[in-house]
């Protein structure tokens, strides 16, 4: 019976001592803004409720920034909030500006929460949690032609798209697609994958097509991009990219493409006299000394 009784004593306690450890949780984890770029400024926001029949006291909250894993600095506050006392039942708000480092990657940070406090008979207690924060950027993807583009009617031509990746964030599993448009004929594969493509860095796609003979001098071709942020997020966009087209004439006139030379038709018709007058010559001059 006495091996029982305290058994259940011991039972008791342990559960009691469950308890307490759970006693201080937090209920919810915001942040201003919801993904923040590298350099840029966040504000964190804790919930956290006392779950007992007891106040607590000398109630700590610190987030450990201390980890080399943990890209993050208090800004103009501490990483330490203190609260003297918290009822049982109540809830209480714990807010944290924080930035981001300039040189952070893209990805999902996890953050230690430290929270410590003292029960009424003077227990000290601390739990551990964590919370996670993502360092993300909004791709920023600009679509060009490459400047020696020149297309000429009624002929093949080919050109060269530019893609420049000027935002913070890289990207991958990139596509291009092109739409069709009256004047031009696509000869290779409308839709090309790209693949990925780094911050302040470009990528080139070539097409061939076919520009019709009475194709307007100006065509504005649709693009469609489409491609996900270093956090698997959908993206699809759509651009627009103009193409000039001009008639051989024009082009040569414009100096855009050589005028074909005939030097070497003169050259070679010199040469070719010169041969012919050289034969008369010799004949003329064997048949003076044969008579």
């Amino acid at each position: 019976m006495k091996t029982k009784i305290l058994g259940m004593v011991f039972l008791f306690l342990l559960v009691g001592n469950l308890f307490m450890v759970s006693s201080i949780s937090i209920t919810d984890v915001s942040s201003s803004p919801q993904e923040v770029a590298p350099g840029q400024i966040v504000d964190i926001i804790l919930e956290i409720e006392n779950i007992l029949d007891d106040y607590v006291y000398n109630l700590n909250v610190k987030l450990d920034l201390s980890g080399e894993d943990v890209p993050f600095a208090p800004y103009q506050s501490s990483s330490e909030k203190f609260l003297e006392e918290l009822e049982d039942g109540d809830e209480e708000t714990f807010k944290f500006k924080l930035i981001a480092l300039p040189e952070t990657d893209t990805g999902i940070y996890k953050i230690p929460v430290e929270i410590s406090y003292k029960d009424e008979e003077e227990n000290v207690s601390t739990k551990y949690e964590l919370i996670s924060l993502i360092v993300n950027s909004k791709p920023e993807l600009k679509v060009s032609l490459e400047d020696s583009t020149v297309l000429i009617k009624g002929k093949e031509n080919v050109f060269s798209v530019k893609i420049v990746n000027f935002g913070l964030a890289d990207v991958k599993f990139v596509y291009l697609t092109v739409n069709n448009v009256n004047g031009i004929k696509f000869l290779s594969e409308k839709e090309q994958y790209i693949g990925d493509i780094n911050s302040d860095d470009f990528d080139n796609i070539e097409y061939e097509l076919y520009v019709n003979a009475d194709a307007s001098g100006t065509i504005n071709l649709p693009i469609v991009l489409k491609f996900k942020d270093a956090i698997n997020k959908e993206f699809i966009e759509s651009k627009n990219v103009v193409l000039k087209t001009y008639s051989l004439k024009e082009a040569q006139n414009l100096g855009l493409v050589e005028k074909p030379s005939y030097t070497i038709y003169i050259i070679g018709g010199v040469l070719v006299l010169g041969y012919i007058f050289y034969r008369i010559m010799k004949k003329r001059k064997l048949k003076a000394m044969r008579g």
